[in-house]
């Protein structure tokens, strides 16, 4: 039988309680003090706390926080004045599971209960310390997985840490390209240099180039007195990371291309020429050989940069390796939280693995963070993850994405009058009238913003206003 304790110094409300928790099968005790309840919790071990705010000596709060300090199993709800929003803020704080107001509705604490026992059911199932599957050593952002395609990455970053060369890294946003060029460098010769980054698309185009590469004093309005060393200054002896270098404008290409070629830079307002020592890895969540075909890159810059390249599988295609993440995630979270957080439940877990994940690890990651923020105890439920997930996108087996099937029907529409009607050019017409709706929709959406419009399409601002023009001679 599942035991509860009631905590409060109102014979009444106890003995309602008494009456309540016996009807609905379980089997309850009381204490009418603090001191009182935490004796019968050390002897007694019950599921779940009953516990009032407001009592005589020792307060409901100060008895939370020992029986946080020292029984963290124990489930403890806290009944509470229903205006008292600074009680309740700080009772969950201190790791409340819930709360019930006063005055005492029993359908509230009927439903309380259900989920607090769902979560000690939950808590049977899972190993006892989620830290324990990770060693001290392995904290902090890592890779992490199992699956083939990881096991292939990881051969992939041993190879490319035995050597100086340039390396490309594609994948989709979120994927975690930034750790694995880190991994590389930290698995280099280089290790003891810095690891500079640069994030090519979050830069204004009239920034970037300052930023890579420098400038003197007075090069251009307010420039510092005394000039800026670049990020190729900076990163001198080690490597240098180009996130989202799709995003460059052809003149920064051109200055880039440069000094891969001469290992040479020259700061914004000088005429000195400096000498470097870097390796480059570069990243980007964009089809680069497509830029080419449409002159949006340049092509001996992109064959430079792919002289070695490795692609990240999105997160919807290693399924496999979402339980690790999860825990990986958790285990860097509650570090965070300063709570323990001991899994996530089975159903829940399934979840996880059923959603289509857009947003890859990262948004993997960012669920597991909320998740882990809301939950009322040491168990992920499905309850405390976000609604997308709960409601959200199922994994099509064949592999098709939503837009996809999507934009299939819509095309199947026009193919067939096209057919009807003996057209011809029939895919540049598509292409083009894609790519002006596309731009005027998110256009619409950003109220005319270029930057944010430039950055959600994936492409340079430069780029963007060029098709905004051809768009408007058509």
């Amino acid at each position: 039988m599942k035991n509860i304790l009631v905590i409060d110094d109102d014979e009444k409300i106890c003995w309602a309680f008494e009456q309540f928790l016996e009807s609905e099968g379980y089997r309850p005790s009381i204490a009418n003090n603090a001191e009182e309840g935490l004796r019968r919790i050390a002897a007694d071990k019950p599921d779940v706390v009953l516990l009032d705010v407001k009592l005589p000596g020792m307060s409901g709060l100060e008895a939370l926080g020992e029986i946080k300090a020292h029984h963290p199993w124990v489930i403890v709800i806290i009944i509470t004045a229903y205006d008292d929003v600074e009680t309740t803020i700080e009772a969950m704080r201190l790791q409340a599971f819930d709360f019930v107001p006063k005055p005492i509705d029993l359908d509230i604490v009927k439903s309380v209960l259900e989920r607090a026992f769902r979560t000690q059911s939950v808590r049977s199932t899972l190993p006892a310390e989620t830290a324990d599957e990770l060693s001290t050593d392995q904290s902090g952002h890592r890779l992490v997985g199992k699956s083939s395609q990881m096991r292939e990455i990881y051969k992939l970053i041993g190879i490319m840490a035995s050597n100086t060369m340039t390396v490309l890294i594609e994948g989709e946003t979120g994927t975690g390209k930034d750790l694995v060029a880190r991994a590389i460098h930290t698995g280099s010769t280089r290790r003891e240099a810095p690891f500079v980054p640069v994030d090519c698309g979050a830069l204004p185009d009239e920034l970037l180039e300052s930023e890579l590469f420098g400038y003197e004093a007075g090069a251009f309005t307010d420039a510092k007195k005394e000039g800026k060393p670049g990020r190729f200054e900076l990163a001198n002896g080690g490597t240098l990371f180009l996130d989202e270098v799709g995003n460059m404008t052809p003149a920064s290409q051109v200055k880039l291309l440069r000094a891969l070629q001469t290992q040479e830079i020259e700061r914004l307002g000088s005429t000195r020429r400096l000498k470097v020592d870097v390796r480059i890895i570069a990243a980007t969540n964009q089809e680069l050989g497509e830029m080419v075909k449409r002159g949006q890159f340049r092509e001996d810059l992109y064959y430079r940069f792919k002289r070695i390249a490795l692609h990240l599988p999105p997160l919807r295609e290693r399924q496999e390796d979402i339980p690790l993440l999860v825990t990986h995630f958790l285990q860097l979270i509650q570090e965070e939280l300063g709570k323990p957080i001991r899994g996530i439940s089975e159903e829940g877990m399934k979840l996880l693995q059923n959603y289509t994940w857009p947003g890859n690890v990262r948004e993997l990651e960012n669920c597991i963070r909320s998740a882990a923020t809301l939950c009322r105890a040491d168990v992920v439920l499905p309850d405390d993850l976000p609604s997308e997930i709960r409601t959200g996108h199922q994994i099509d087996p064949t592999g098709t994405s939503h837009l996809e099937t999507s934009l299939k029907s819509v095309l199947q529409d026009i193919t067939k009058e096209a057919i009807t009607q003996e057209k011809r050019g029939l895919y540049e017409e598509v292409v083009a009238l894609l790519d002006k709706a596309l731009i005027e929709l998110v256009l619409d959406e950003f109220s005319g913003n270029h930057s944010k419009t430039a950055d959600l399409l994936g492409m340079s601002r430069t780029t963007l206003l060029k098709k905004i023009k051809q768009g408007d001679n058509k």
